[in-house]
């Protein structure tokens, strides 16, 4: 019988031991598996914490739906009826513009307007960097079909005023990264097809919605994220408890060599080495890195090259009565471009944007703070932490009530960046991985950091070791 060892406990490991137990099942290939996590829990970056009727998401707070990946792992473990959607009839974001939130303009497709009276009338973008924007329809198509940085695309097509303001906070903000660095191929691909085939991105997106199939009746298309009702952590719970491996929690991997064939892993617990016929790192690209200086130093060294940034949460619960007066959380909540100089990135207005986060009585939100340029703020003390949120939340939104819970979340090292030329550094990783058998990388680090993406890696993943077995 094959035996397979992961390493890493988050949505990704647990997702490949899930798959990989089921699809042996569906083909009749015997196999058993390891799962290591050097932490006491499982679920990585997924932690919901419940307390005095509020559900504070540490991380994640939902996922994509036009990403297949999340959505049918919950149909495979039976929890589709758990499912709960954004409640977008009270979808307002805003934007803050010189110390004021500004209402995010309808009919835009994440940075490009597809609508033009919302976006003329809109005072989040000023009248000379509206025209910028719509030079879009006549400038060339760029000729270069090399990867460049999302700052330089956005700058060339839609503008200065663009970036800071739209796709800094929105596009970027996905990935908490520089967007001077971030890679459009990697991130936003669509976005550069849009630009090669119709030459302009607002006629591809009208395009685009022209040809979109009239929806019958009164149905309205599926809100574009969704949760669970007791919170994100519902789905790796459930996940843990529909596996039948070995979990080893608390386990750090001391040592890891190649056997060949094979692998041997020793723990810092102690104990006798685990052999496995393979090997799949479901970890952070740095953490892989100090996996594999005693396997492959040239893996080693293209695994340093994925950067990783940390960033911080802070999430607070009132008493609405408390608040009622101060604001009205009619949103779900609003960004930061980085012109405005704050010390926090965006907030997420949580009992708002979900059902079951907060009783009627109650309100719940977050601040999101650190990232690239400002990961010396994730030092602070939670004290100190919880004390820039009250004073940020107070100087925007007039919030100045005491909050009668506040949690604090720190992801160090949490945030692969998809820096430009990221493709390539992953297409070195798996060129060198697929030189030593039975090793295989998944995760976050490499081709997507959604938990859609984390969960079509996994599936991914199975496939190709099931195949070698």
């Amino acid at each position: 019988m094959t035996h397979i060892a992961i390493i890493g406990g988050g949505i990704a490991g647990l997702a490949t031991a899930f798959y990989l137990q089921k699809k042996s099942g569906e083909t009749g290939t015997p196999i058993d598996y390891t799962l290591i996590e050097s932490e006491t829990r499982l679920g990585g970056k997924i932690v919901t914490e419940i307390a005095d009727d509020f559900v504070v998401e540490g991380g994640a707070d939902s996922f994509l739906t036009m990403k297949p990946g999340g959505v049918q792992l919950c149909r495979d473990l039976g929890l589709e009826d758990r499912l709960i959607p954004t409640n977008d009839h009270k979808r307002n974001v805003f934007v803050l513009r010189k110390g004021k939130l500004i209402p995010f303009p309808g009919g835009y497709r994440l940075t490009v307007p597809t609508e033009f009276i919302p976006f003329a009338l809109s005072p989040l973008i000023s009248p000379l960097g509206k025209l910028r924007m719509g030079l879009d329809l006549i400038i060339p198509p760029r000729k270069e079909t090399g990867d460049e940085s999302l700052a330089s695309f956005i700058r060339r097509r839609l503008g200065e005023e663009a970036l800071d303001k739209i796709a800094g906070p929105i596009m970027a903000g996905i990935y908490t990264a520089d967007p001077e660095r971030l890679s459009m191929q990697s991130a936003f691909p669509q976005f550069s097809a849009m630009e090669r085939q119709h030459g302009s991105l607002i006629k591809a997106m009208q395009r685009a919605k022209k040809m979109r199939p009239p929806s019958g009746g009164n149905s309205k298309p599926p809100a574009m994220f969704t949760s669970l009702q007791g919170g994100m952590k519902e789905l790796v719970d459930t996940l843990t408890n529909r596996l039948e491996g070995e979990l080893c929690l608390g386990c750090r991997v001391a040592s890891l060599s190649a056997q060949s064939p094979g692998f041997e892993i020793t723990l810092d617990t102690g104990g006798q080495p685990i052999t496995a016929d393979a090997v799949i790192l479901a970890v952070p690209a740095y953490v892989a890195a100090n996996l594999m200086e005693s396997v492959d130093a040239q893996l080693t060294e293209a695994l340093k090259k994925i950067r990783h940034v940390s960033t911080a949460n802070i999430s607070l619960g009132y008493r609405r009565a408390d608040v009622a007066d101060q604001h009205d959380f009619n949103g779900f909540g609003f960004m930061v471009p980085k012109s405005e100089n704050r010390q926090i990135l965006a907030c997420t207005w949580s009992s708002t944007k979900f059902d079951y986060r907060a009783s009627a009585d109650d309100i719940l939100m977050r601040v999101f703070v650190g990232g690239d340029g400002k990961e010396h703020l994730v030092d602070l003390s939670d004290e100190e932490l919880l004390k820039l949120a009250q004073a940020e939340i107070a100087d925007i939104m007039g919030v100045t009530a005491p909050p009668v819970l506040h949690r604090v979340f720190r992801w160090i090292n949490g945030n692969p960046q998809y820096d430009v030329g990221h493709l390539d550094r992953v297409s070195e990783i798996e060129k060198l991985a697929g030189k030593i058998s039975g090793l295989h990388f998944t995760g976050s680090a490499f081709r997507g950091i959604g938990i859609p993406d984390c969960i079509t890696s996994a599936q991914s993943t199975a496939d190709q070791v099931l195949e070698n077995c």
